[in-house]
């Protein structure tokens, strides 16, 4: 009609499309990527000012969703290595590339040879994260949506009604609650029966038939003693001003943001007190997908020596088809002196690898032991502290400030364990690896995390037939590591200082100096080392740093400004055969100023794969041969 000559006055539109930016530019020149914005309508005769259903917000968002996978699906295009073409003389000619994490003036090379290899290198998205561009925007909506009355009177009905389910099931016992390694796991056909089959508050997702992996269920309960009043375990998990809970759990939580406030008591009681938040989790092995969801924490009072805080997802009031990860009734009840932990979920756990597939489904990698076992960790680290400050024990301000370091380099290495949208992975397979089948790879921009320039990490995850203390011990101790790090092949490591933060063997925070096998008074590096050991995992983390600033550190300087790039190691049992084999998941970083978020130079990668590979030999030696303990 209109290309008739006719008018479009009476032509009834809703738009819908993009828009299209630059992100911004390069320091080199260039762009860094497109900022796309989409703008999508439909007409819906049930929705209205102050209300919109559910359902038409998960189908708007689904499509939004899928949208944009389409279209980096068609404008990504994978990088792909063939190592084919590195001559031997082409990777050694390329010390900048091969320079391993070291304070910005000092140089460690790797010298690579061998026959030659086939390598891709390709994204390494977990479905987890579909729809991670949006988060920004759902963030937003959640929070304008807590702020509704109706909305507030739900959110309070659905956490009145979780916490009384976690402190019903906090207390039962067998049949319900079965023991286990990862503590007590629980018994779905008694769950059934006590709490019913179909929960109110978690309806069947949209199109969930189209599923081809569904939600599975994950339920362990842990208790421990802690010498704490419960009130302090409380405001850690509810003081938001101070922002406890993400670092002082930043072994697990990659983010926690506070979304709404919805119940606010007198400065220091936590009686009663609610919040909305969005909540990313991750495991100890960057192969095993994080979980993200958002929730209401809601703590109460029970008695006079007992709290209870509790965690539930929101899903049933902001559904959302991709959901792949559901949180129900799950947290602490603490009584005096005591702390029980429940965590409770259902998740997708079929993009999880075969080398973590039972430690993740077994309730090891996310379960109420892990939780339990960090929340002591941290106590006990804090406490052993505070007593070393007594002026008779003399923790100097220099050891304290080292100790602050330590502590940056770890939160730093768990930052390297997370996937997220801005800590991409990538997927790197090798034609003649051994017992490494898959590596995964990723770049670091400069200043990130005190990074002193652009950086690339790859980590793997094996299976070691030892167990996770034999391995720990052999991993801490400066007299055998000689035998597995190859850049300390043939020196003298001498401890220097070393600093107890708990009351396990071995937790502690040392100065390691290597020397040269010429002249022993020559100290060739120097690494900042933490090891640290509990219940349920163990970490050995280290990373050069100048002699020059652990001497000023010591003297009381700030350590602020101190580059650190973390390497190191997880250990955890496999989930599958006891103390008999663990999981490692080995970390290390290198220098390179030709890396970008879209190119990692070929004879970076394989000396970094090199690396990997000869260490995790040289681990595995040493911890099943006992000849090799030294």
């Amino acid at each position: 009609m209109i290309l008739n000559g006719g008018s479009p006055e009476n032509v009834s539109i809703l738009p819908s499309g993009f828009s299209i930016l630059p992100d911004g530019p390069k320091k080199n020149g260039g762009s860094t990527g497109s900022l796309v914005t989409m703008a999508f309508q439909i007409l819906d005769t049930a929705s209205y000012a102050t209300y919109i259903p559910p359902d038409l917000v998960a189908t708007i968002f689904k499509l939004v969703t899928e949208t944009a996978e389409c279209i980096k699906a068609a404008m990504f295009n994978p990088l792909n290595l063939d190592i084919n073409n590195l001559s031997d003389s082409g990777r050694d000619n390329n010390d900048q590339g091969n320079r391993m994490a070291s304070s910005s003036s000092s140089t460690y090379n790797v010298q690579t040879s061998g026959s030659s290899h086939e390598s891709e290198i390709k994204p390494f998205w977990s479905r987890t994260e579909v729809g991670m561009d949006f988060e920004r925007d759902r963030n937003l909506f959640v929070s304008v949506s807590v702020g509704t009355e109706a909305f507030k009177i739900k959110i309070l009905d659905l956490a009145i009604t979780a916490m009384n389910e976690l402190a019903n099931m906090a207390i039962e016992n067998e049949p319900l609650w079965h023991p286990c390694i990862a503590g007590r796991i629980l018994n779905c056909a008694e769950y059934i029966k006590k709490f019913g089959q179909v929960d109110s508050h978690f309806p069947v997702l949209p199109n969930a038939e189209t599923y081809t992996n569904p939600l599975q269920t994950e339920a362990s309960r842990e208790t421990r003693f802690l010498a704490v009043q419960p009130v302090h375990i409380v405001e850690l998990l509810m003081n938001n001003e101070q922002e406890q809970y993400s670092p002082v759990l930043s072994n697990m939580v990659s983010k926690a943001k506070v979304l709404g406030v919805l119940s606010t008591q007198a400065q220091g009681d936590y009686n009663g007190a609610m919040q909305v938040m969005a909540v990313k989790f991750h495991a100890s092995s960057p192969l095993v997908p994080n979980r993200k969801c958002y929730l209401a924490r809601y703590s109460r009072r029970l008695n006079n020596n007992a709290w209870g805080v509790v965690d539930v997802s929101l899903q049933s009031l902001f559904p959302n088809p991709l959901t792949r990860y559901r949180r129900r009734p799950s947290g602490c009840l603490i009584e005096r002196f005591r702390d029980g932990l429940l965590e409770h979920c259902e998740v997708d756990n079929s993009s999880v690898p075969e080398v973590c597939r039972y430690f993740v489904t077994s309730g090891q990698a996310y379960g109420a032991k892990q939780w339990l076992s960090t929340l002591v960790r941290q106590h006990e680290r804090l406490t052993h502290i505070r007593v070393r400050r007594d002026p008779k024990l003399q923790l100097s301000t220099g050891e304290a400030n080292l100790l602050i370091l330590a502590d940056q380099m770890m939160r730093n290495f768990w930052r390297n364990l997370s996937f997220s949208r801005k800590n991409r992975w990538m997927l790197v397979s090798l034609s003649d690896a051994e017992n490494i089948h898959k590596a995964i790879i990723r770049f670091v921009k400069e200043k990130e995390g005190r990074c002193p320039g652009l950086a690339l990490v790859m980590a793997a995850t094996i299976r070691i037939p030892a167990s996770a203390r034999r391995i720990f011990n052999f991993l801490q101790d400066e007299n055998s590591r000689s035998k597995w790090d190859i850049l300390s092949h043939g020196h003298v490591v001498q401890q220097t200082r070393s600093i107890s933060n708990g009351c396990i063997p071995g937790n502690h925070v040392s100065i390691l100096e290597v020397k040269s096998p010429e002249d022993p008074d020559r100290t060739v590096k120097t690494l900042l080392q933490e090891s640290f050991s509990t219940s349920a995992c163990s970490y050995v983390t280290f990373a050069p740093v100048e002699a020059s600033s652990i001497n000023m550190i010591l003297n009381g300087g700030d350590s602020d400004n101190v580059p650190v790039m973390p390497s190191g190691f997880s250990i955890l049992p496999d989930g599958l055969t006891g103390d008999e084999v663990s999981l490692m998941t080995i970390i290390f970083q290198i220098l390179d100023s030709a890396a970008s978020p879209m190119c990692f130079p070929a004879h970076s990668v394989y000396s970094m794969y090199k690396v990997i590979t000869e260490t995790a030999k040289a681990i595995t030696a040493g911890v099943v041969d006992p000849y090799n303990m030294g």
